[in-house]
């Protein structure tokens, strides 16, 4: 439940870390924890209206458009939002501001056999209760410590975010273990979240349904990333800068459809710019939602026999594997937005 207190408690924390950090920060859903609002042509599947052409973002007045990359240090308009959308959760845009969060969750669920990617359990050490034993393991088999003398975050769950400062684009990552495998094959290691180019964590001074967010560290200004850290997000593939090797790199899918009349050359279209913008996406960047409008768009036009559905599903299927979405949440979200089919766009004067 939320107040005016913990409404104006965590608009000032996000103030000051703006103007006394340089963070980019935004207002979220109090309920959903995800950005809020949106103009028209951003909610709406247009593949030529990006973050870097949207007119309202160029206003630079505080349209919240396009998720995180809404997100500012003006101090204007942080309080234009803080007065229009009176909400009590807070976050930062991490890249925007040069930053990087190693979320550690607490979540009970037994932990695979072997917690870290790429590296072997230690046959003497216990498994880990959370993610925080999982990240000390990792940091102590990589020669390093934990350290919290960074900014640092208390979750209301019992997890802890802690931020770094960086200048090098980093990879978000979930280290979720496949149905049927005892091994994390993804991100650093069991319930640990890395979170960077296109992420954002909640701010301290925050309240969620869950509860309070609290800062838990004595320093307001995070450190540089530990050599160790840099090190392991290297190794697992974290880097978005690094250059994979051509044999080695795998390429977007690109569904070919036989395109004989207008409707079916707009559908063949459609399709290839979704599963183009879906292949190329990074976690915490929307990759569920997009494939489920995705999936309601082209849905229609199968309905109105402009194309195949088992087409649409096939190529939409591999594009979303291709972003990294688990194969139990591909299903789930294509035979939601199956069901969900929007109407057909009227394409007369394209024809």
């Amino acid at each position: 439940m939320t107040t005016n207190r913990t409404v104006q408690a965590a608009a000032d924390a996000a103030l000051w870390l703006a103007v006394h950090r340089g963070w980019h920060v935004l207002p979220l859903n109090y309920g959903t924890k995800r950005p809020l609002g949106g103009c028209a042509s951003c909610r709406a599947e247009n593949p030529g209206h990006t973050p870097q052409t949207c007119p309202c973002l160029a206003r630079g007045d505080g349209a919240l458009c396009h998720g995180v990359w809404a997100a500012t240090t003006d101090p204007g308009v942080i309080a234009r939002w803080a007065q229009r959308w009176h909400t009590s959760v807070w976050a930062v845009h991490l890249w925007a501001s040069r930053l990087l969060a190693v979320d550690l969750d607490t979540r009970p669920v037994p932990p695979p056999r072997q917690p870290l990617n790429g590296l072997p359990w230690p046959a003497d050490e216990p498994a880990p209760a959370d993610g925080l034993d999982t990240y000390a393991t990792l940091a102590a088999l990589s020669g390093g410590t934990v350290g919290t003398n960074t900014f640092t975050t208390d979750t209301p769950s019992g997890g802890l975010h802690l931020i770094y400062s960086t200048t090098r684009q980093w990879k978000g990552s979930h280290s979720k273990v496949r149905d049927g495998d005892d091994t994390v094959r993804t991100g650093l290691g069991w319930q640990i979240d890395i979170k960077c180019y296109g992420g954002y964590v909640v701010l301290p001074g925050s309240t969620s349904e869950t509860g309070l967010y609290r800062r838990s560290s004595i320093t307001t200004t995070p450190r540089p990333l530990d050599p160790w850290l840099t090190d392991a997000l290297t190794r697992t593939g974290h880097d978005r800068t690094a250059t994979a090797p051509a044999a080695d790199k795998p390429t977007a899918p690109v569904p070919v459809v036989d395109t004989d009349t207008g409707p079916a050359r707009y559908a063949a279209s459609a399709l290839r710019s979704a599963c183009a913008e879906l292949a190329a996406m990074e976690p915490d960047t929307g990759r569920n939602r997009k494939l489920f409008r995705s999936t309601t768009r082209l849905a229609g036009m199968a309905q109105a026999g402009w194309i195949d559905r088992d087409v649409v599903q096939a190529a939409l299927t591999e594009a979303a594997h291709h972003a990294g979405l688990p194969a139990a949440e591909i299903r789930y979200v294509l035979a939601s937005g199956f069901g969900r089919p929007l109407p057909v766009p009227d394409i007369r004067s394209a024809a």
